[in-house]
Order: C-alpha cells, then structure tokens, then sequence
C-alpha cells in the first residue's frame, strides 16, 4: 500500500516543539512524502538495518527491537512496519501497532454497571507510540512541528486503519497538550503520571544520593536496606535470562493482576528478547533468598535517560524485606553510575516512587474513532471508562537546601 502526501520540510527540534502551533511554511519549502505499510519485517530489514548506524536513535525504534520481538508479541497485538521515503530516499522506518482491546480484560472495574458495558465495548485500535515504554517514543520527529504535518498523517494512518479494521487511532504518551491532535479530531484523557527523577550531576557515587536526603529519609533508606539482608543481587546473562524466564514470568504476572489498567500481557520470551536486542543496553537485576528467586526489575538505557522497565515479587517476601523499595534505591544507584541525566520509572506505584526522588509527569493519550457514527459517543464513553488518577501524597525526601 503506497500513500503519497505533501509534507512540510521542517529543520530537527526538540521533541516539545512539536506541540507548538505553525508559524506557517512557504509553499516553496513543502515537498512529497510516500508512505508505504510492509506486513512482513524481512521485506525491509537490510535497509532499516543499515539506517540504524546513528548513535543518538531511539532504541525503540531500533531494527534490532523490531526483529527480535517479531516472535515475542504478546498475543493481542500485531505489529506492522511503516516506512516514509522523499521521492527515492527513504527517510526511516517505524513500528505501526494494532491492539485487540477489550475493554472488560484491559479494566480492573468494580462498578457492575460499567462492568456489564464493558463487555461489549471491544474492536482493534491502532496504536502510534511504544506500548512496551512510558514516554515520547515517536518516528519522523523533525517533520512534526506543525498542525498541517499531523493533519497529513492522520489521512495515512486513517487509510491504514481502514483498510485492517480499527475501530480508532490512539496516540501515547504526550507530557503536555498536542493542539495538532485536538485539532485533527482527537479526544484527549490523561492517565497516571509518568515518574520520572532527574539525576543531579554532583551525584558520583550512591552516597552522594544520601546525602541529599533528609534525616527522615536517609533512615528510611537504612531500614529498608537492613530488612532486605539475606537478598542476594545479580545481573543476569543471557543464559540465565533463558533459563530463568518462566520464573520472571510469574513474578511479574503476580504483580500485574493489581493494576487497574494492562494493555497487554507480554510473554515468557520477552525477557531473552530484550536482551538480544539491546545487549548491554538493557538488564535484569534478580533478587534471591536462599537460592529461589523472589523478585526483579529490568532497566534499558535510552540515551540519557535510564528506563525502568518490568518488575516482579513475592507480594509475602516483600511485605517482609521491602524488596519493592529496595529496587527503587538499586535503579537509582544504577543511573548515578550510568551517568545519565534522567531516570523514568513509568507509571504505577507514585507515592513510593515520589519517596525516592521521582516526580509525577502527566501523560496525555489522544484517541480518534475511524468511523462517523462512533464519533458522538466517545465524548461520553471516553470520560465515563477513563481509569481516575488514585489520590497519592507527593513526597519531598531531599533536603531542602537541595531542592
């Protein structure tokens, strides 16, 4: 399928420019843009391959993601690869994701009426964004800018998701309002904060860190590690990651059924997955007492910002020992080592996470329905089905000297 639109040529920017409105382009810096839909990643791997050579990429959008997570999709979504070219050069290849959503099995919902309606409110969406990460993870940033480009877009990704059968378009996650989008049609909602604590650069070592909290937290972070005595801590290789799966599996399993909203459920074979595509970019630290495993957190390093991806316990062995907590302190120990700027913990879990530093960054999702006739009930469903942002306290465990 090849769908040809005029596009505006903008110069590189920051990805929060794109949420600014048009200054207006001249007619003579426009030109065509081709896009093209490939069902089958090997159509297209040497090329995305070979484009890959740049530093700075987002490992998401990474050929070695795609091809390794072809056979570890969890198996409510499938996942298309679009490609947009400027007349014979192709400009990039991106990741176009449809997700089989039923509302009643992506819900923890204790309102029965709700829970009736939600059995019928199903269908495949079209989803742009990365539904494996919390963050801006978009393609084609540097032709973003204005409302024109979106609008443009928007008339491909309609095409595609007619001709597979979404039901709608949604768009995750934006750190602040996109007009583009509000403009184009798109009905907004916001989820749970993403948390994400800025690492100071005078932090050289873990106990610079400590330093930075106050008293109070400073003896909470020295209980914590005291009731964790006996957790023995290790990066696993790729081989332990094989042979260790099933039991990573569980442990997150275990913690996942207490959210109140999933999008998908990854298999045993996204662990080793992972980590076949991103190396030592991305790595699971396990925790064991007694020689069984009792809990883990994985972590990707995505240019300047340390990811915290999946995580798993024994909800008895943490209640003890405080595993949870204590992976928090490992991850940040992690980041001052890393020398990275950020650290993204994701969603969930906001008032633990503020304790250690993080801080809550609202997530806009934008949604679209493909057809006319479901357009005038989603100003109504959407409202109505939206998970509520659980009250949380933020804490401010740094000193205020620091602050």
């Amino acid at each position: 399928m090849n769908i040809s639109k005029n596009f505006i040529n903008c110069d590189s920017l920051n990805f929060f420019d794109l949420l600014k409105p048009s200054a207006g382009i001249s007619p003579n810096d426009s030109f065509s843009f081709n896009f093209t839909i490939f069902e089958d990643l090997k159509e297209i791997a040497l090329k995305w391959e070979l484009m890959d050579s740049n530093e700075s990429l987002n490992p998401w959008l990474s050929f070695e993601f795609q091809k390794n997570m072809v056979e570890a999709m969890p198996e409510n979504i499938k996942v298309l690869f679009g490609c947009y070219s400027s007349g014979s050069e192709v400009k990039g290849y991106f990741p176009i994701y449809f997700y089989d959503f039923s509302l009643d099995k992506s819900f923890r919902e204790k309102n029965p009426i709700k829970r009736i309606f939600g059995k019928l409110i199903k269908g495949k969406i079209l989803v742009m964004g990365q539904i494996f990460s919390t963050g801006t993870n978009y393609p084609f940033s540097e032709y973003l800018r204005d409302q024109h480009f979106q609008k443009e877009l928007h008339h491909f990704l309609q095409s595609i998701a007619s001709r597979y059968k979404s039901k709608a378009i949604l768009w995750k996650d934006f750190f602040s309002v996109c007009a583009a989008l509000e403009n184009n049609g798109y009905f907004s909602f916001k989820y749970q904060p993403a948390m994400i604590m800025t690492i100071d650069n005078h932090w050289e070592t873990m106990h610079d860190y400590e330093q930075s909290l106050s008293s109070k937290y400073r003896i909470r972070l020295s209980r914590a590690r005291n009731k964790m005595k006996g957790i023995t801590w290790k990066t696993l290789n790729k081989e332990e990651i094989i042979h260790s799966q099933a039991d990573l599996h569980q442990l997150y399993i275990g913690i996942l059924s207490e959210a109140t909203f999933k999008m998908a459920t990854v298999p045993e074979s996204y662990f080793s997955s992972m980590k076949e595509a991103f190396k030592e970019g991305y790595n699971i630290m396990a925790g064991y007492l007694d020689g069984k495993l009792v809990c883990f957190y994985s972590t990707l390093i995505n240019g300047e910002t340390l990811e915290a991806n999946l995580a798993g316990f024994e909800e008895e062995t943490n209640l003890k020992m405080q595993l949870y907590l204590n992976m928090l302190f490992l991850m940040v120990d992690n980041a001052i080592k890393l020398k990275v700027e950020k650290l993204n913990f994701y969603r969930t879990a906001m008032e633990i996470k503020s304790s250690v530093g993080a801080v809550g960054m609202d997530t806009m999702v934008y949604i679209k329905p493909t057809s006319k006739w479901l357009a005038p009930l989603f100003p109504i469903l959407i409202p109505w089905f939206s998970p509520k942002n659980l009250l949380w306290k933020a804490r401010s465990p740094f000193k205020a000297t620091f602050l």
